[in-house]
């Protein structure tokens, strides 16, 4: 049996798995935002916020990661301040904009997910599972009402995945022509309810 543990935070020698593991789970979204593949997986992990993220570890071993919103910010700080940190302005601009379109903000009493990443290498062993898990025990010890995360029309098995752990829609939108340049075109926003 491996031991699995979950916690808030990783440190700066894990800062290029949790780096890499967020841009192979959201790189077809993010890349219109980079030159080049490089330069995008060098700027998500400078860009990796440890206090916004809940991380697995298996027999100590990051194996997946679960970001979320707090004061202001996402798992990742891709901010116009933080895009100038590693990228000339030019690229900055670019960045900026293609990003913007992904801009998820955060809502009052709500805890809004910024991405669940698991290793290919551990997916089916619950990794996603207890991710939500602590995700909903951390929303509820700072009493939040609400757990809430966006899924794309092309990543059927998490939609199923979050519709049995009781996420229900309560939203719905369409990129329409820019669903060609981000690699997906509809999503659904899903919140599931905390019990008190």
């Amino acid at each position: 049996m491996k031991a699995r543990d979950i916690a808030i935070g990783f440190n700066e020698a894990e800062r290029a798995r949790v780096g890499s593991l967020y841009w192979e789970a959201f790189r077809q979204k993010l890349r219109p935002a980079f030159n080049n593949e490089a330069i995008g997986l060098r700027v998500v992990r400078a860009a990796m916020r440890a206090d916004r993220m809940l991380v697995a570890r298996v027999d100590g071993t990051v194996a997946g990661v679960c970001g979320y919103y707090d004061r202001g910010s996402g798992a990742a700080d891709l901010s116009w301040r933080a895009l100038r940190q590693v990228l000339p302005r030019g690229q900055a601009v670019r960045a900026s904009l293609a990003l913007s379109v992904l801009a998820r903000q955060e809502k009052d009493r709500l805890l809004v997910l910024d991405g669940i990443c698991v290793d290919s290498a551990h997916r089916g062993d619950g990794i996603g599972t207890a991710l939500l898990d602590a995700a909903e025990q951390y929303a509820r010890d700072r009493g939040l009402a609400a757990v809430r995360l966006s899924v794309i029309d092309r990543n059927p098995r998490a939609e199923k995945l979050y519709r049995r752990r009781g996420y229900m829609p309560v939203d719905r939108g369409a990129l329409g022509l820019l669903g060609f340049v981000y690699g997906f075109d509809k999503y659904i926003v899903m919140d599931k309810e905390l019990a008190r």
